[in-house]
């Protein structure tokens, strides 16, 4: 695994603008796709990486239980 240092802006910091492609549906997604959301979390992975692999599975719960909860749903 190639060691890459990471940068982290500061928490609260806004989130940059961006653009990338839904690798499931295909669709482009920026930062205005989340605009009436009051948080948003990203993940950038490698599909095919076996330790994402390994955790897929969760991380797809994770993103159903939070999925619905700014409308106070959340299932835990």
């Amino acid at each position: 695994m190639a060691r890459t240092e990471s940068t982290m802006l500061p928490l609260g910091t806004k989130a940059p603008d961006f653009n990338l492609t839904d690798v499931v549906s295909g669709q482009s997604i920026s930062l205005a796709t989340f605009a009436d959301r009051k948080a948003l979390f990203v993940m950038f992975i490698c599909r095919h990486c076996p330790f994402v692999k390994h955790v897929q599975a969760e991380l797809a719960s994770i993103g159903r239980d939070y999925a619905d909860r700014e409308h106070g749903n959340c299932r835990h």
